[in-house]
């Protein structure tokens, strides 16, 4: 996908922020490859029964936020208990959280596998 910028207007001797921002409307980061990802178990409450599903931590963002991917979604504003394995004897770190948002994945491998990315704010003890 090349980009071309958009042509200047008449009279116009410098380029603008917005005219720029034009040609960028399908650009995105993708920064998952800079990060180790690793499993991790997403613990929900329903109905007094405590539920566990698998999913992968790949990255952070400011605010106390996790990234995971999970081949299923949840509803904005959803608590629930992450548990992460530490590398040393087996030892779990928990964090609670909240669903911040819920999309499906937007590669290809990812829709083509049903994947979701879900961003969860860690809650502040």
């Amino acid at each position: 996908m090349g980009f071309t910028p958009p042509p200047l207007a008449a009279g116009s001797d410098s380029l603008t922020l917005n005219c720029l921002l034009d040609g960028f409307e399908h650009v995105g980061i993708d920064r998952r490859g800079s990060f180790q990802a690793s499993p991790v178990t997403l613990w929900s409450d329903h109905g007094g029964m405590s539920t566990g599903a698998e999913a992968t931590l790949v990255g952070t963002r400011p605010g106390n936020v996790l990234v995971i991917l999970a081949d299923f979604t949840l509803n904005q504003g959803e608590s629930l208990r992450l548990d992460k394995r530490l590398q040393l004897r087996g030892l779990k770190s928990r964090a609670d959280c909240h669903v911040v948002s819920s999309r499906p994945g937007m590669r290809a491998g990812d829709r083509r596998r049903g994947t979701y990315v879900l961003e969860l704010q860690r809650e502040r003890v």
